[in-house]
């Protein structure tokens, strides 16, 4: 088999890393390949700020809704989808909408600088696998949005969309299981989701967990966690609703 099959295949996040360093490397080489990712318009509308500080980290582990493994990584990479340094070139050269003065970044634009973060995060985790260090995404990062936009100095226009926290571990935990692959993938054409399709897609789920259903949605949507997260989204949101 492949081996970047293998790698992906065998994917599962690590929260529990040990003491030995992520070198400069490492790092070095982790970011040459985040560089290389796919970019709309190649317009690169990401910025990535590596962290290492370990008071950084610990805020982080506490703002992060409380997981103190992320203070125990040896990196994390924010990824932060970014329209601020394209709005400041588009002014500073003067230019306009048919004529029209420049009305700034739009949704769309935050759209594609999502994608370009994701994909731009994605290849870390990559990466960071393929020289054996072990990842995981942290997205609580959207939340608490005017402390992580202070912690750092974001300016308008830019909301950090995930945190890559990566390190050196002793042992990977079991794989999870993933919903069947025709729940996910639909040749040419949305599926037609009807009750048997849903009833088939959680049968294993709401066989070992009475009421799964309400139980999974009271610890995720209905959690306070969540919560923060939709006001924190929409702090951000609100700066491209015009």
């Amino acid at each position: 088999m492949n081996p970047v099959i293998d790698l992906l295949k065998n994917h599962t996040s690590i929260r529990l890393f040990n003491e030995q360093p992520v070198t400069d490397e490492e790092e070095q080489a982790i970011l040459a390949c985040v560089l290389r990712g796919a970019s709309a318009g190649n317009m690169m509308q990401y910025t990535i700020i590596p962290i290492r500080n370990k008071e950084t980290l610990a805020k982080l582990a506490e703002s992060c809704d409380d997981q103190p493994f992320i203070a125990k990584a040896g990196l994390a990479l924010l990824f932060v989808a970014d329209n601020y340094k394209w709005k400041r070139f588009f002014e500073s050269r003067g230019v306009t909408d048919h004529g029209a003065p420049y009305r700034g970044p739009e949704i769309p634009d935050l759209m594609l600088a999502i994608q370009d973060a994701m994909i731009a995060a994605q290849n870390s985790v990559i990466a960071a696998e393929s020289l054996g260090l072990g990842t995981c995404y942290i997205g609580d990062i959207m939340e608490q949005a005017e402390y992580h936009r202070e912690l750092f100095h974001l300016p308008s226009y830019t909301m950090p969309v995930t945190l890559v926290v990566m390190g050196h571990f002793d042992s990977k935990p079991q794989l999870r299981s993933r919903f069947d692959t025709q729940y996910v993938v639909s040749r040419e054409v949305y599926p037609s989701v009807d009750e048997t399709f849903i009833n088939g897609m959680f049968q294993k789920e709401e066989s070992k967990q009475e009421n799964f259903a309400q139980k999974f949605y009271s610890r995720k949507i209905e959690a306070d966690f969540f919560k923060e997260m939709i006001r924190s989204v929409n702090v951000y949101l609100a700066q491209w609703l015009k």
